[in-house]
């Protein structure tokens, strides 16, 4: 097992345990956070049946008293209503202050019950035990949590730290092929922002990502969740601008899952998108080079991630859309843009007719492959 920190100071620090076969020691590692001797799962009844047996064992033979909220698939179950429901199990429950709320499954699950755990009571201690690489890498660590409203992407939420994050890389070998390739998109985010080793790394090393090797997959986890801890430790609540750079292509990957109202694409998807376009229009407004532009693009070729908005995704119904991201400021959407490869910047000039030069420049060189199949029920 691997532990990182994420360095908030303030006594809020908290670890990021990284390794195979944690969920059997998860009674170990976060009984001692349920200082009520409680907690509460909250989770999808995919993930339950794989895995909520387990962690529920563990905690109860630490000690604890288990209960366990489930809500449906999908990321349109990412909403207020459900958070109504998950209150009301919470009241049933008759929940305290000391009760630990256990985050299991797919970001989805993770947003929701952090939001949940931010809001109930007006706070709850919360855990996150991500069980897809995307949650892993990104959603699990950093203390956002949230829902969607209305067509914009988590525009409801708060800023809730976990206490832990417990990271289990067996639980990839049961995750969609889809949902894998999905996930690594947000790794080579991170190597486009920040690691330019990473990034060759996921390039070079498809195989083995693919094929689930320990060492290769351990290693673009542990990387990932140690710049994302950085980064977050650096600008919690996005007051410097260093946070944003995180959203790295999704701005325009938010916009199209909006569009194709969270039906059609993977987050992970999306976002591979939003990079692609975060590369061209960057290259219209003169910031990215074509060089930066092509990296990025085959990185995310290698992994098998769509390069391109599908045709029949007008562009003015993603531009109409950009306004609503949550970096944009007085109705004007802000994007982060790659000046090379580790070396990324937020830019709130990018004028309109940059976007649109940059939207078409993706049709032109990426345009054209299959699009993926509907993703109803993605985590």
């Amino acid at each position: 097992m691997t532990v990182l920190t994420v360095a908030l100071g303030g006594g809020r620090d908290y670890p990021i345990h990284v390794g195979g076969g944690l969920l059997a020691r998860a009674g170990e590692l976060l009984a001692p956070l349920a200082r009520g001797g409680r907690a509460v799962v909250i989770t999808q009844p995919p993930i339950e049946s794989c895995y909520g047996a387990a962690v529920r064992d563990a905690l109860v033979g630490a000690g604890l008293s288990v209960r366990t909220l489930a809500f449906p698939n999908g990321e349109r179950s990412k909403t207020l209503r459900t958070v109504a429901r998950l209150y009301d199990g919470l009241y049933e429950a008759r929940a305290d202050r000391r009760t630990l709320i256990v985050a299991l499954g797919g970001g989805v699950v993770g947003d929701v019950a952090g939001f949940v755990a931010a809001s109930y009571l007006r706070g709850l201690p919360y855990v996150q035990i991500p069980t897809t690489l995307l949650a892993m890498v990104d959603s699990s660590v950093g203390g956002k949590t949230g829902v969607d409203f209305r067509n914009g992407k988590n525009l409801i939420g708060a800023f809730h730290q976990p206490r832990a994050v417990l990271i289990d890389t067996n639980t990839l070998a049961t995750l969609p092929r889809r949902d894998l390739r999905s996930g690594m998109a947000e790794v080579v985010k991170y190597g486009v922002i920040r690691d330019p080793d990473l990034l060759d790394f996921v390039t070079s090393r498809v195989k083995d990502l693919a094929g689930l090797d320990p060492a290769a997959l351990s290693h673009v986890v542990g990387r990932s969740c140690r710049i994302k801890a950085d980064v977050v430790a650096g600008d919690e609540r996005e007051e410097t601008g260093l946070r944003a750079l995180l959203n790295y292509g999704h701005t325009v990957g938010h916009a199209l899952e909006a569009a194709t109202r969270y039906r059609r694409f993977r987050h992970g998807e999306a976002v591979a998108i939003g990079m692609v376009s975060a590369a061209c229009i960057g290259e219209a407004a003169g910031v990215t080079p074509s060089e930066t532009r092509a990296a990025v693009a085959g990185a995310l070729k290698a992994q098998r991630l769509p390069l391109a908005v599908p045709a029949d995704v007008p562009a003015a119904s993603l531009t109409g859309l950009l306004s609503l991201d949550k970096k944009a400021e007085n109705g004007k959407a802000r994007f982060v843009l790659a000046r090379g490869i580790g070396n990324v910047a937020l830019h709130g000039d990018v004028c309109e007719e940059d976007v649109r030069a940059g939207l078409a420049l993706q049709a032109r060189e990426y345009g054209g492959g299959d699009a993926p199949a509907p993703a109803e029920g993605a985590a």
